[in-house]
């Protein structure tokens, strides 16, 4: 199945009208800050420099690639971020809560002032990420905070 360019007003309208299921589609430099969305199924889309600041989105289906958007201050609850790809994407002050975030990719990500609560299942994977309390991790990890545990000696049961 091949994926589908639409335009953030095409995307507002089709959303407006009903419909859910966005699939596969390709969305690039759109403004969607402040706008909440429901329910919404984007498997497989993909968005570039995307402003998603300030968004509501509940119970979507999230598995898709985000390259750099901005989710400063959204708030993302209750959805599915399985396999999900966030590259170069700033979440500063995003609100993550009651997600399913197994094997969630964050790849140069900023999570500074973000609250990523009851969210989990397997391990997300982290690459050169900032840290909810500013702290810069370099390189790869599953833990952003194992690189204290070590130096604590407190690994026990982490790997």
């Amino acid at each position: 199945m091949e994926r589908e360019r639409v335009t953030v007003e095409e995307f507002l309208r089709r959303y407006a009208a009903g419909e859910r299921d966005f699939q596969r589609i390709i969305l690039e430099y759109a403004d969607l800050s402040g706008v909440e969305l429901q329910g919404i199924n984007l498997h497989g889309a993909q968005f570039s420099y995307v402003n998603l600041s300030s968004i509501k989105l509940r119970h979507c289906n999230l598995t898709a690639e985000f390259i750099y958007c901005n989710f400063r201050d959204a708030l993302i609850e209750n959805c599915d971020l399985e396999w999900a790809w966030f590259y170069d994407c700033d979440l500063r002050g995003a609100n993550i809560s009651l997600c399913d975030v197994t094997s969630t990719h964050f790849i140069r990500v900023n999570l500074q002032g973000a609250t990523r609560r009851n969210s989990g299942k397997d391990p997300c994977e982290y690459w050169d990420v900032i840290r909810e309390d500013g702290v810069f991790v370099p390189g790869f990890t599953i833990n952003l905070y194992i690189a204290e545990r070590i130096a604590e000696g407190t690994t026990k049961g982490v790997f």
